[in-house]
């Protein structure tokens, strides 16, 4: 990326590659963790048990949170912050920078709140905040590659 705001207002190979691939990381091992979590518990001696993939399911998404937190800051750079200074604000782009502090916010809930009522309805919002995830993103770059002509 060049200092010039024009030339940082469209993505490259490179930069769509990163967003796609660690937002992929984390949509993948989110979505497997539920999957493993609700269908895929284990009997053990003592009654059910959790899958043994579920915790490294969970360190994969961990790993994919902290590197997404970091490429927002980069977008947020070199992507939405010249879209906004030339004018223009895209209402799916509007969306995703909502569905991502919706994430951040109830992931840090998930890893730092106690109590049982207050995680299960913080779990929910977060997972099925983070399934619809991949939908926005697809309109947003639908929408992106219609714009650009």
């Amino acid at each position: 990326m060049h200092d010039r705001p024009s030339s940082r207002l469209y993505l490259t190979r490179r930069h769509k590659c990163a967003i796609y691939g660690t937002i992929g990381v984390l949509w993948v091992s989110g979505a497997a963790w539920l999957v493993a979590h609700y269908f895929l518990r284990q009997r053990g001696p003592f009654g059910d048990a959790p899958n043994p993939a579920e915790h490294w399911l969970m360190m994969a998404h961990g790993a994919g949170a902290f590197a997404s937190l970091w490429l927002g800051g980069w977008l947020w750079r070199g992507h939405v912050t010249p879209w906004r200074r030339n004018g223009t604000r895209r209402s799916s782009g509007n969306v995703l920078l909502w569905i991502g502090a919706v994430l951040i916010a109830s992931g840090w809930l998930l890893y730092y709140a106690s109590g049982e009522s207050l995680r299960a309805g913080v779990s929910l919002l977060h997972w099925s905040v983070g399934l619809a995830l991949a939908a926005a993103m697809l309109a947003h770059a639908l929408r992106s590659a219609r714009y650009r002509g």
